[in-house]
């Protein structure tokens, strides 16, 4: 869809058989600039997608370290085929594979680093693969036979600066920033009030604070004030600063 053809992953089975799958119907659907955005929760075939547009240099990958699943699993039944009649006794699954991207480098672990970060409150060290028990370890095969279309690297400084700056000056990410502080703060707390007043105390602040970066934004908009969270349109959404940055560095990708 994104690249002529060519391979997009790689995978290796228990015997070490390496199989290299391709695009390899000679069409592309669209050849235009990308960004694509992942999370820590991007994992598996998004991780494929991800690493195969930043190894071919056709995409700019935005946003947070992936979850690092490089395995291919596959289920099967603990009953014996001929037991059709008896109780299931339901299913193991199991790794049979490993996924590598096509500069022959695992997903698993690691998964994909992006080129330009944005804040997250997730510590990498907490959650994502390398954190299971028993999690196959970060290795590497030959790199697939492949061509870059595209060489991000002398631009990617200019536009991780821009990025930086925007954020430091944006209201949304100082709400992030502000939401980041307080998890952290807070994310040991294991200890919650079953007073009722304390709790309504909670409530009353967390709408307060609510409201008042709403207002926030209807000022920096030049837009009118609500008096309350009952003022306010049902449709209403927040901006989601993550997608608008992710046009912005689009925008400063197009226009160079």
């Amino acid at each position: 869809m994104f690249i002529t053809s060519g391979p997009v992953v790689q995978v290796r089975d228990s015997y070490g058989r390496v199989n290299v799958n391709s695009d390899t119907d000679g069409s592309i659907s669209y050849s235009g600039p990308m960004t694509v955005l992942i999370n820590r929760y991007s994992a598996s075939a998004s991780e494929i997608f991800a690493a195969a547009m930043q190894d071919y240099g056709r995409a700019i990958i935005l946003g947070e370290n992936s979850f690092g699943k490089g395995t291919v699993q596959q289920h099967r039944s603990l009953n014996h085929i001929y037991d059709l009649f008896d109780k299931e006794l339901g299913y193991v699954q199991y790794t049979i594979q490993k996924f590598y991207r096509i500069d022959g480098g695992s997903t698993q672990n690691k998964g994909v680093v992006p080129d330009i970060a944005y804040p997250t409150a997730i510590d990498p060290s907490e959650t994502g693969e390398s954190v299971e028990d028993n999690a196959l370890p970060w290795d590497s095969i030959d790199k697939a036979k492949y061509e870059r279309l595209n060489n991000f690297n002398t631009i990617i400084a200019s536009l991780e600066a821009k990025h930086q700056q925007r954020v430091a000056n944006d209201l949304e990410f100082g709400f992030i920033e502000q939401d980041i502080a307080k998890y952290r703060a807070e994310k040991d707390d294991n200890l919650l009030s079953l007073n009722e007043k304390v709790r309504k105390e909670e409530s009353a602040k967390a709408d307060e604070e609510r409201l008042a970066r709403i207002n926030q934004r209807q000022k920096a908009l030049g837009k009118s004030t609500y008096a309350s969270l009952q003022d306010i349109p049902k449709d209403y959404e927040a901006p989601d600063a993550y997608l608008d940055e992710s046009v912005n560095i689009m925008l400063d990708m197009i226009s160079r």
